[in-house]
């Protein structure tokens, strides 16, 4: 440095004058190259490493994915469904389906019940005539009141559509006039429509122009019905939906694991992890004797050594391979490592997966292969299910005592009077054409209290019909003739005929039933059930679950206690109230009394019904509420004793999820994020709740730890780097500065040098010129 001052010094000496810059430059630049070089020397090597580990911080993150997919319980519960026919039946599976097949046969859709007034008018704007208009839908009766405010076939419409009515009403243009249609707004075979009180309307009749019908679908063998084409609660965790009919035609249906998507799931594990491998040995590899100069200075190896000796990589090496490594202790049985279902690791650090016995076992017990990948627990109850857990969830095994079951709201009337009469009914119809017609030969003995059995012989009516009502008025003739005081009727609301002994007529009993079933019948004998009379009709006040207390009605009439009970039942979970609250009702016959429970488990259900009208002899009167409970009980773990009833689910009381911040004893508790639902049983001791870490959850977990903010290895190293990086461009920022400083006082010492030398030398042009002329003299 000091040749290249000197030479610069020299080399500016033109004339006596300096190059000013230059030489200040040089000697700035001279004075900090020292620091200026370890800095850079320094920050090189800084970035070097900090690029490196965010390098390795991605491949982690990337890696994790695929490991994130096998350390969750769900991947290895989910199902598969299959159809030979999916545009006949379709078919869905939820993780709680059984491995199972079925034949379907798809014998009916679900149809919504269409009628058509008669009478024809010129325009929509004509009027229809006043009065009061009595829409009943499955047994709900609606009055809407017709007067010159609406009385059009547009204002009609109106308001029908507007209102809650449970029907759709539609003008129809004919072609040479305009008539109302009526179509029930929910399809099933209880929703027919029902239209009266409007003299246009009686007068001229309607036409039925689709029947209301359910979807039918035969299920080995089993008939099975639905108000609309799904079906799904016939099988729990399936749903089956009916797309097109086509009787006498099985469908094959097959629920089954999700084996192949576990199986992908596995092989794709076992890539990263071996692509992960090369990535670390290439990172901490000192020899590039194998690799080209062309291919050092590719991305590809952009970042082959730069992790040669770290202590940091060595660490996160030996942490994931241990997380892999071993048996699992709380699991118990042939299958607690990941060799015993056909992941090895190899002396050179990849894996290697054996296919084979992996689906093996995947085949004989796939709980096995989920409790070896996944974090969750299981029950030695069967009542009790693990649902979930988290990160704060320790494993272990925990004793469980329940000391209160979840119990629904329930409320119970009293004894119930009955008239002495009774009826019998048929069964839903499944195919309403055939009910329809009646059977040659079609017969039935008839008993009506203590009276003497008498034959009903049908084989005069035998026929097709064009309504139900028609049927029934043809064996009511039969009935007449016979002298025998019964009734038969078809029941909308409930889609099937009945017979019931008149008033005052005793027990009724069907038997030799014979030619009946297209109407329902299809057994020989049947006994009558008592009749309970609401000629007056009744009114009830009803809350569920929390809902807005609404007033509910029942239409007047004779009913059987099963009869009323799903009358009510509909009538409740049909409230757009109780439905807005997301409740919903069961009543039950037992005992010969109405019982009414929530469907919901918990402190959260509750069932309240007030202001009973004209149902006293179905036993409801006085007032009745009551409220559900929660599930309570303790759980054990090594650090004490804990309650469960405080974290029982706000919406389902037999679920416990307990809290992240849960103690015991002032320690956090070892359940924290546990989550289980007791679905019954016994109070007392319930076993043990086993909760276990697999594999991939265990690797996961290894994973994020190292990316922890406060303690993760790599996370803290590399805001280390990031914080000495930050230093050293505020040092280089530093001795840039003092470049600047110096350079400036390099120029202006040189500027004074500069400014001496030119006076020197004009005092010397001076002296040899005055010198000079003296000599001449």
């Amino acid at each position: 440095m000091a040749n290249e001052i000197g030479t610069t010094l020299l080399n500016s000496l033109t004339g006596s004058t300096f190059d000013i810059g230059n030489m200040a430059k040089v000697l700035a630049e001279a004075e900090v190259a020292g620091p200026k070089a370890i800095l850079e020397n320094n920050q090189e090597k800084v970035t070097t490493e900090l690029d490196a580990l965010k390098y390795l911080q991605s491949n982690l993150n990337a890696f994790n994915t695929y490991v994130n997919a096998l350390s969750s319980p769900d991947l290895f519960s989910q199902k598969t469904a299959s159809s030979s026919n999916s545009d006949i039946v379709s078919v869905t599976a939820s993780s709680s389906a059984n491995l199972a097949s079925f034949q379907i046969e798809s014998k009916q859709l679900a149809q919504a019940h269409t009628q058509v007034a008669n009478k024809v008018y010129s325009s929509a704007s004509d009027t229809v005539s006043s009065g009061t208009l009595q829409l009943s839908v499955g047994g709900q009766t609606h009055d809407i009141t017709v007067d010159s405010s609406n009385n059009t076939l547009e204002g009609l419409q109106k308001v029908i559509n507007n209102g809650d009515y449970g029907v759709t009403a539609s003008i129809i243009n004919n072609g040479s006039g305009y008539q109302m249609m009526f179509t029930s707004k929910q399809t099933g075979l209880a929703s027919e429509v029902s239209v009266s009180g409007l003299s246009d309307f009686d007068t001229d009749g309607l036409t039925t122009t689709a029947n209301a019908q359910d979807a039918v679908m035969v299920l080995n063998g089993l008939t099975v019905t639905s108000s609309t084409n799904q079906f799904d609660e016939v099988i729990e965790g399936v749903s089956f939906q009916l797309n097109s009919a086509s009787p006498g035609t099985p469908q094959s249906i097959s629920i089954g694991q999700d084996s192949e998507n576990i199986m992908d799931s596995v092989k794709s594990f076992v890539d990263v992890y071996n692509q992960l491998d090369t990535i670390l040995d290439e990172l901490g590899s000192y020899n590039t004797d194998d690799l080209t100069q062309a291919e050092l200075d590719s991305e590809e190896y952009q970042y082959y050594g730069d992790l040669a000796g770290s202590s940091l990589l060595r660490s996160v090496r030996s942490q994931i391979s241990e997380a892999m490594s071993g048996t699992i202790g709380e699991l118990s049985g042939n299958y607690n490592s990941l060799a015993t279902i056909g992941l090895s690791l190899n002396r050179d650090g990849s894996m290697s997966l054996d296919e084979e016995t992996l689906s093996a076992v995947m085949n004989s017990n796939m709980s096995a292969v989920s409790s070896l990948f996944s974090k969750g627990g299981t029950s030695d109850d069967p009542l009790i299910n693990v649902l979930s857990g988290n990160e704060r969830t320790e494993t272990g095994s925990y004793d469980l005592d329940i000391t209160q079951l979840a119990e629904r709201a329930t409320v119970s009337g009293g004894a119930v009077t009955t008239t002495g009469d009774q009826k019998v009914a048929g069964s839903g119809l499944t195919d309403v054409n055939a009910a329809l017609e009646i059977a040659a030969g079609a017969s039935f003995d008839l008993t009506l209290g203590a009276g003497p059995t008498t034959t009903i012989d049908l084989s005069s009516i035998a026929g097709t019909y064009s309504t139900k009502e028609d049927v029934a008025a043809a064996i009511q003739a039969q009935i007449d003739v016979n002298s025998m005081n019964a009734t038969i009727a078809y029941d909308t609301a409930q889609g099937r005929f009945e017979i019931s002994s008149n008033t005052g007529e005793g027990a009724l009993t069907l038997s030799n039933v014979s030619g009946l079933s297209n109407q329902g019948f299809s057994t020989t004998d049947y006994a009558g059930e008592d009749l309970i009379d609401l000629t007056s009709g009744a009114s009830f006040d009803v809350s569920i679950d929390g809902s807005t207390s609404t007033s509910l009605s029942l239409a007047a009439g004779r009913y059987t206690l099963s009869e009323l009970a799903s009358g009510m039942t509909n009538s409740i979970n049909s409230s757009t109230d109780v439905q807005a609250a997301g409740g919903s009702v069961s009543i039950s016959t037992d005992g010969g009394i109405l019982s009414i429970s929530s469907n919901r488990y918990g402190s959260s259900s509750d069932v309240t019904l007030t202001n009973f009208s004209g149902l006293a002899n179905g036993g409801l009167s006085a007032d009745l509420t009551d409220v559900g409970q929660n599930v309570d009980g303790t759980i054990t773990t090594s650090s004490g004793t804990l309650n469960i009833g405080a974290y029982a689910d706000a919406t389902d009381g037999r679920k416990v999820k307990i809290s992240d911040f849960a103690v015991i004893s002032g320690n956090d508790a070892e359940v924290r994020g546990l989550e289980f639902e007791v679905l019954g049983g016994v109070t007392g001791a319930r076993g043990t709740i086993t909760y276990a870490q697999g594999f991939a959850s265990t690797v996961e977990e290894t994973i994020n730890n190292l990316f922890a903010d406060d303690t993760g290895l790599i996370s803290q190293r590399i805001s280390s780097l990031t914080d000495k990086s930050s230093e050293y461009d505020d040092r280089a920022t530093e001795i840039d500065a003092k470049y600047e400083q110096l350079l400036l006082k390099y120029q202006l010492q040189f500027s004074a040098l500069q400014s001496i030398l030119s006076s020197s030398e004009q005092t010397r042009d001076y002296l040899t010129a005055t010198f000079s002329n003296n000599n001449n003299n």
